[in-house]
């Protein structure tokens, strides 16, 4: 099973403060259907974490996402949690090309990942800086 996390400060930049319903259609699909997820390979990933890049359409337009996730030890119930990295258009210079072959893709990844960790770090259970689909 897979949880997708979208933490505010990815929410903030990457989709204008609000996750859509264009988005969430979107999370609802890749949820059932993984296979849609390709994992991409980026130098300097810590141990057990994978990257996976997702290709969307919508109304408004082909979507390029990323994701990141850290996986736990194997266990019965494990429950992948991908994290939202980006959201981006295809028009977008980074969107048309998210991967480590863009010049500015491991900046970026870097940037996306201090503000992914740090709402991660700062949640608490009556106040969390994240949502949960």
């Amino acid at each position: 099973m897979i949880e997708i996390l979208v933490p505010h400060a990815i929410r903030d930049r990457e989709l204008a403060g609000e996750v859509s319903g264009e988005a969430r259609k979107i999370f609802a699909k890749l949820k059932t259907r993984t296979p849609l997820a390709t994992g991409i390979r980026s130098p300097g990933l810590p141990s057990r974490t994978s990257l996976y890049k997702v290709h969307a359409t919508s109304p408004a337009g082909a979507r390029r996402l990323l994701f990141f996730c850290r996986h736990a030890h194997p266990g019965p119930s494990e429950t992948a949690r991908w994290v939202l990295r980006f959201y981006r258009s295809k028009s977008d210079s980074l969107g048309r090309n998210l991967g480590p072959s863009h010049p500015d893709f491991a900046r970026e990844l870097a940037r996306h990942l201090a503000w992914a960790i740090a709402d991660l770090e700062l949640s608490t259970a009556a106040t969390p800086r994240y949502e949960t689909f």
